[in-house]
């Protein structure tokens, strides 16, 4: 598939990036670029894409991203809670920021571990992303060599955590190359299904300046998915989001993520998380309170 590709400088005085990024929405295309990212949701809700693996995010969703692994996190308009509401705290270092051989020592052995599977990207469970807080706090108001001393404990911290791949395939897998009009087409589809709006193969080859066959072709190979296995990808997500948020029962949810029947619903579902809806959002509330327990 082609990506946007981002271009990331560090101020003078610094080997690595750290950034706010805040907006009405998270201000992010599907793109990729040569550091490792790490990417904490301050606010905000939506569909997170990493390589090949789509899945929903709210506020404390951390993740690990690998070199040249395409990403996106995309929240709609239409469910902006304010100016401020889209907000992401965003680490990028290269592999070598702090010295060329710095993740071949051996204490470097668990980070260096955590670093090769993100190649993947990874995700952490609430509570690592709770306790990292603190650790992320420090470093973005760090300056001089404390931002190397705290970023490497941060990295330390989390690999000594657990956390769980979300790839099938890495950005070394990837043919990376520039590809405007797919950001298009996909920003096309991901309002279409936030809104709730009708959409079809036809007229999102028709958005494309494609006939519906050359559109197929086009879609598949750039993305590795075809087209309406990415759909529902994106209303399972949708759903996903609903059963946890909110107390909407399964069969409202199916026809708000954009499914016409319930036991269509339900046979996507399974395919695509490997539980019932009902499954998923028993789930869910176990984990919850036992987190709160804790």
């Amino acid at each position: 598939m082609r990506y946007a590709y981002e271009k990331i400088i560090p101020g003078t005085d610094c080997s690595f990036h750290t950034a706010d990024q805040v907006g009405n929405v998270i201000p992010c295309v599907f793109h990729v670029h040569p550091e490792y990212e790490l990417t904490y949701i301050v606010s905000s809700y939506g569909t997170r894409f990493i390589g090949d693996n789509i899945g929903t995010f709210d506020a404390g969703d951390l993740a690990l991203i690998g070199p040249m692994v395409p990403h996106h996190y995309y929240n709609s308009q239409r469910e902006s809670k304010s100016e401020s509401w889209g907000h992401a705290r965003v680490v990028q270092f290269r592999e070598d920021f702090a010295g060329a051989r710095l993740f071949e020592l051996p204490e470097m052995r668990r980070i260096s571990r955590m670093l090769q599977q993100s190649a993947f990207g990874v995700a952490f469970p609430p509570a690592t992303a709770r306790a990292a807080q603190p650790l992320l706090r420090q470093l973005f108001d760090s300056t001089g060599p404390y931002r190397i001393v705290r970023l490497l404990a941060l990295l330390a911290q989390l690999s000594e955590s657990e956390y769980y791949r979300l790839s099938t395939i890495s950005g070394r897998d990837l043919d990376v190359r520039p590809d405007h009009r797919m950001n298009g087409i996909l920003r096309y589809i991901n309002e279409h299904l936030v809104a709730g709006q009708p959409l079809s193969l036809k007229k999102t080859a028709a958005k494309a300046c494609m006939n519906p066959q050359a559109f197929s072709r086009y879609f598949r190979k750039t993305t590795g998915k075809c087209f309406i296995d990415y759909v529902n990808e994106i209303r399972i997500g949708k759903a996903c989001h609903m059963l946890i948020n909110t107390d909407k029962t399964i069969a409202e949810i199916c026809y708000d993520a954009g499914f016409g029947n319930l036991s269509n619903f339900n046979r996507h579902f399974r395919r695509i998380r490997n539980m019932s809806p009902k499954e998923y959002r028993a789930g869910y509330s176990v984990m919850a309170s036992t987190l709160k327990r804790g």
